[in-house]
């Protein structure tokens, strides 16, 4: 064992010197801090043999500080480890801990002193600077400490230059020009998810972002009252498998019972694992960014919407270079990625029986895009305030295979 003493910058509207707890607060002055040569503890690219041979490649960085703190009030925390890794990371649970609670006291200060309504929860900000080994005698000596990135994902890429399937440029054009909201938004937060590790997200924000892409669709196809209803609902709407259902209900039970899918524990696991750097997340979710649920959900979301048609019904054109009888015209709104018709339709007829019309409407839709009636598999007549049923809108789904 090897004792090591950590100083960390602190930062926070009352601090006074002297010991708190397991560690020490003391002034320090910047030139002192300079002489010490402070710096935050960062991460450095790794190098060498690996990236020799390696064309192309990403690496992400294990730990990096995205700010500098400038204070001249020091928390220092002595600690016994084998590793100065572990040392670090005892010394800034410790540290965290503290500040924690220094803010919370800073709030009942206030409220003690000027009311129970009053009062924020302003953070108290900590930055480790250096690490010290220390002697029997107390005495630091510098040591050489830095974290290296030893991860490098999908080397030597792209080994192709075209899809394997000639429909998949297709997929991609038409995917791309959909511009349907739910779809965006979930796979926002999808691709959010896949690359957060490079983004040094937290595994928490991973999570999260993971399961949200999933929720935003279920609930877009759904009213019913709680979740799990919903995703019953949409189950046969959209094809989910039951191996697909019985994970999003698993997930959900995680978030549900915990206050959050990223914590399925009771207690945080974290705080009884060995001393180390970087702390490792309290996270257990089974899934992340590379489970195959979200984004087979978003491909059956864009199946399923893709073959949903809006249909306003209005009388043919009395101009003879207008919609006539039984033609369709596209309805083009403007949204944030420009003019979109976004699969909404004007049917013009002078029919005005309820039953001839929807026949209509499926037999001209079938026409119109050159498919079977039978691939019509759901007409609906919206619910609308209008009790005139030319006044209403209607629905009408088509079949989408693979």
């Amino acid at each position: 064992m090897h004792k090591y003493r950590i100083y960390a910058l602190i930062h926070g509207q009352v601090l006074k010197e002297g010991k708190i707890f397991d560690c020490e607060i003391r002034k320090m002055d910047f030139e002192e801090q300079s002489k010490r040569s402070f710096s935050p503890i960062q991460s450095v690219f790794s190098e060498g043999e690996m990236t020799d041979y390696h064309k192309t490649y990403v690496t992400s960085l294990r730990y990096v500080d995205p700010i500098k703190t400038k204070s001249e009030y020091v928390i220092i925390c002595d600690i016994e480890e084998e590793q100065p890794s572990a040392a670090l990371g005892g010394a800034i649970k410790t540290i965290e801990r503290i500040a924690r609670f220094f803010s919370l006291a800073k709030l009942e200060d206030v409220k003690l002193t000027h009311g129970r309504n009053r009062g924020s929860f302003e953070p108290y900000i900590y930055q480790v600077n250096k690490i010290y080994l220390l002697d029997e005698n107390n005495t630091e000596s510098e040591i050489e400490y830095k974290l290296e990135s030893g991860h490098m994902y999908l080397p030597d890429r792209p080994e192709k230059s075209d899809w394997e399937n000639p429909l998949t440029s297709e997929f991609l054009e038409d995917v791309y020009n959909l511009h349907d909201e739910i779809l965006e938004r979930s796979l926002k937060y999808l691709y959010r998810s896949s690359i957060g590790h490079f983004l040094l997200d937290s595994q928490e924000k991973i999570a999260l972002d993971h399961f949200k892409s999933i929720e935003i669709i279920i609930n877009s196809l759904s009213k019913k009252q709680n979740f799990k209803q919903r995703l019953s609902e949409v189950v046969a709407l959209i094809g989910i498998t039951p191996d697909e259902k019985e994970s999003i209900e698993r997930f959900w039970d995680q978030r549900s019972t915990y206050g959050d899918i990223a914590h399925p524990s009771a207690f945080d696991e974290v705080e009884r694992y060995p001393n180390q750097f970087p702390i490792p997340s309290n996270t257990r979710y089974s899934a992340f960014s590379f489970d195959s649920i979200a984004p087979s959900i978003i491909l059956k979301y864009y199946k399923y919407i893709k073959g949903v048609f809006l249909i306003d019904v209005d009388t043919p054109s009395e101009r003879k270079d207008g919609p006539q009888e039984g033609d369709f015209t596209k309805v083009y709104e403007i949204s944030m990625w420009g003019p979109t018709h976004h699969n909404r339709l004007v049917y013009h007829t002078s029919e005005k029986q309820k039953k001839a019309l929807v026949n209509n409407i499926k037999r001209d839709f079938a026409l119109s895009e050159k498919i079977s009636e039978s691939s019509i598999v759901e007409v609906t007549i919206l619910p609308k305030k209008s009790k005139i049923f030319r006044d209403r809108r209607i629905k009408i789904s088509v079949c989408q295979t693979t």
